[in-house]
């Protein structure tokens, strides 16, 4: 059976490998920066077998972040908080933004039951759901009727398109 600081360590391991494929691509700069953080925590020592296994098995399939971010609730706020901000390293490891990546942040504070302004600088500063509502009535508009089949004859700046039936 393994110890309670192993179990901990594989929860936050998993934490951080939810956090590297919140995006649907998990990079190499990731890997390597789940293997730094959790190095670190382990005060710089080489990982424990079982965690290098786990992060060679992790599939993003089937993993909750709730469930797993579970077992810290009970923790002190700044724990909680040193968590939140330790999964956040992951997603600067690809240098990339992504509003699936600030989803998982929120997903896990929320798991955590840290207040909404323990996200401040981590995600990014819009409303989201305002974002996906304007992306999502752009999607519904139609595309441009072309003018041959409005009965307009065709300019100079304009373009004749068949439209198959």
């Amino acid at each position: 059976m393994a110890s309670p600081v192993l179990d901990r360590t594989l929860a936050i391991c998993d934490l951080l490998l939810g956090a590297a494929h919140a995006d649907s691509f998990f990079r190499d700069e990731e890997r390597e920066r789940v293997r730094e953080l959790l190095a670190e925590l382990q005060g710089g020592e080489a990982l424990p077998p079982e965690v290098e296994a786990r992060i060679d098995a992790f599939t993003p399939e089937g993993f909750d972040v709730t469930r797993t971010a579970s077992g810290f609730r009970a923790d002190p706020l700044e724990e909680r908080r040193k968590l939140l901000h330790l999964v956040s390293a992951i997603h600067e490891a690809d240098e990339e933004l992504d509003l699936d990546e600030d989803d998982y942040l929120r997903a896990l504070a929320a798991a955590l039951e840290l207040p909404a302004e323990e996200l401040g600088g981590l995600v990014l500063e819009f409303e989201v759901e305002e974002l996906r509502e304007s992306f999502a009535a752009l999607k519904s508009v139609p595309p441009p009727i072309p003018p041959a089949a409005r009965g307009a004859k065709p300019g100079p700046d304009t373009v004749d398109v068949e439209l198959d039936e």
